[in-house]
């Protein structure tokens, strides 16, 4: 009998069995979880990192656009002070942009000054004009002939960077004459594209852009674009260098936040460099060598004119192993690591608990076997023995009276208690041996009509004494595949019970069947049957039933638990049919010989 050693059972028959799977499902749903738990929060977390940031874009945008509208009030404001009156004086526009303190009120705007129109024919007049008021130097700049002429004759404040501005036809340039045209023609504040403001120096260039604002003849009608071309006759507008604004509108805006925010402004859609307004970190360059992980891009319009905001940041919030998602990735590993060892460490407990419980069930089989063994030594064996030695004692002490006949039958007496003895001790042997192991399992291809032919020739004289007829029904191609020593083994053991239960004159049938991808074989018999109590203690041996035969034949029970024992091994089934009084039917089954490999063969 062999014991399984639970010592030997280690972490490594666990996780190669079966049962390993559930740890590992264990470990693999927690990882799930716990992934799934990290990408919502770690959603959660861009969702509010893009709201956020949208939200500061969108504050940028919306002081532009009040502060376009305020810079437009202001040159509205100083039209109409032009329509109030016939004539303003360089000192009267002194004192009204003064009174209201426009540096303090909106930074970062670079003056506010008025340009008038000049006919070819008035350029020599008006020139010689101011120069006599006290300015000598004065002078329309550039210079060339054209139909029309146009000055900056007043700027405040009117010192500084702005008295490179004085005498500057706008009109002359392209860009600014374009806004100029669309301010005159809409009788709207209009800015103007990307130009280099003549205040800016060689050394210290920004960009720049301009707010017009048309200023008509007192009196005259605007109502049509021809009406207004016809009454124009200067426009107040607003200088602005784009680095002073922008500073001057957002003051520290994109340093009170941690993950900076880089602001860039492009004249209409175009995202060239040619085409940049504003950069609000070109000149720090640490900031520019980290990559952006944010990008949005607002269009902006103002009265027709349109510029795109492209904001970009970097924020370290996107990184998905920070903060609370690395907390909750190593949480949710490490809780799953403990579950699935404490499903290891229950697993293990079950495993060996049902390994003890095996222990105990084969040490309970241990016990009967013992007692079983001791009961055949001390009855089955002792019985023979003791009728062979009074029959011999009494041939030893009396053979003189008796005649050749007496003797005969002692004889007889002597030699059939041997032969059972013999076979007893045979059945003994062989079962213990199969209990051990021992015995080799050689399966192969076995025809059952040879086997049952086999078995016959040894068994016939047995069956010829009882004058029983033995049958055998089945085909001649039909064959299974099984080791032939236990098959003749159990063959050898159902045939001889049923000769041993059958009458005199009995029948006995033996058929197989191929039935299902396995044959079945039957031994039938007409004898005296098996009581009902009795049928399920047959292949039990702690239940072991003897009975004695129809001609007082013995035998031990011990056959069907070899039977029992060989066709499992064959992975086949045996089981019992009967009626007292006219027979049994024992049934097993072993599987047919195929081509293909079998699984006995592993």
């Amino acid at each position: 009998m062999k014991l399984i050693d639970i010592k030997n059972q280690n972490l490594f028959s666990i996780f190669t069995s079966k049962k390993s799977w559930g740890v590992l499902i264990v470990l693999l749903v927690g990882v799930i979880i716990t992934v799934i738990a990290v990408f919502y929060a770690y959603n959660n977390r861009i969702e509010n990192v893009n709201q956020n940031f949208i939200s500061n874009c969108n504050d940028v945008a919306v002081r532009l656009g009040v502060r376009f509208k305020a810079h437009a009030q202001l040159l509205h404001s100083r039209a109409a002070f032009f329509d109030a009156s016939d004539t303003v004086t360089r000192e009267q526009w002194k004192i009204f942009n003064e009174s209201e303190k426009i540096s303090s009120n909106l930074v970062g705007i670079q003056g506010v000054g008025y340009s008038l129109i000049i006919p070819k024919t008035k350029l020599k007049q008006h020139i010689q004009s101011f120069r006599e008021n006290g300015f000598p130097d004065y002078n329309v700049y550039p210079s060339g002939d054209r139909e029309i002429y146009t000055s900056i004759i007043y700027l405040e404040p009117f010192w500084g960077r702005n008295l490179r501005a004085f005498g500057y036809d706008m009109f002359s340039e392209p860009v600014r004459r374009k806004a100029m045209e669309l301010s005159r023609d809409s009788d709207f504040a209009m800015l103007s594209g990307k130009v280099l403001l003549v205040q800016e120096t060689d050394n210290e260039g920004q960009a720049g852009t301009l707010m017009y604002l048309p200023v008509y003849k007192k009196g005259r009608q605007t109502t049509t674009v021809m009406e207004r071309q016809s009454a124009i006759k200067g426009w107040v507008y607003s200088p602005y260098r784009m680095d002073d604004l922008m500073s001057g509108i957002l003051g520290n805006w994109d340093l009170l936040n941690k993950n900076r925010i880089k602001l860039e402004i492009y004249d209409e859609g175009n995202i060239t460099d040619e085409a940049l307004l504003y950069d609000s970190q070109k000149n720090d360059k640490e900031v520019n060598k980290v990559k952006s992980n944010l990008y949005l891009k607002l269009p902006i319009e103002f009265n027709g004119k349109k510029w795109t905001l492209q904001f970009t940041s970097h924020d370290e919030n996107l990184s998905i192993l920070k903060g609370d998602t690395l907390i909750l990735l190593i949480s949710g590993i490490i809780i799953s690591i403990l579950l699935s060892t404490l499903t290891l460490v229950l697993i293990n407990t079950r495993f060996r608990a049902s390994q003890i419980q095996m222990l105990n069930g084969k040490l309970e089989k241990l016990n009967v076997d013992k007692d079983r063994f001791l009961s055949i030594l001390g009855h089955d064996l002792k019985n023979p023995f003791n009728a062979l030695l009074g029959l011999s004692e009494i041939l030893e002490e009396s053979i003189q009276e008796f005649d050749i006949d007496d003797i005969k039958n002692m004889a007889g007496d002597i030699n059939k208690t041997a032969q059972g003895t013999f076979n007893l001790l045979e059945d003994i042997l062989t079962w213990a041996r199969a209990q051990q192991g021992k015995i080799p399992f050689k399966p192969q291809q076995l025809s059952i009509k040879e086997i049952c032919k086999n078995i016959l020739v040894t068994l016939n004289p047995s069956a010829n004494a009882k004058k029983i007829v033995i049958n055998y029904s089945a085909t001649d191609n039909l064959n299974v595949f099984a080791d032939a020593d236990m098959i003749k083994t159990v063959l050898r053991n159902l045939v001889s019970n049923a000769i041993k239960f059958t009458n005199k004159g009995g029948v006995i049938n033996i058929n197989a069947v191929e039935n299902y991808g396995n044959v079945t074989i039957s031994v039938s018999d007409n004898g005296i049957g098996i009581k009902p109590d009795n049928l399920a203690k047959l292949f039990d041996l702690s239940q072991v039933v003897t009975t004695t035969g129809t001609a007082e034949e013995t035998g031990t029970g011990l056959g069907l638990l070899l039977c029992k024992e060989f066709v499992e091994k064959h992975q086949g089934k045996i089981w019992v049919e009967s009626e007292v009084g006219k027979g049994s039917e024992f049934k097993f089954t072993l599987p047919i010989f195929t081509e293909q490999p079998n699984a006995l063969n592993n």
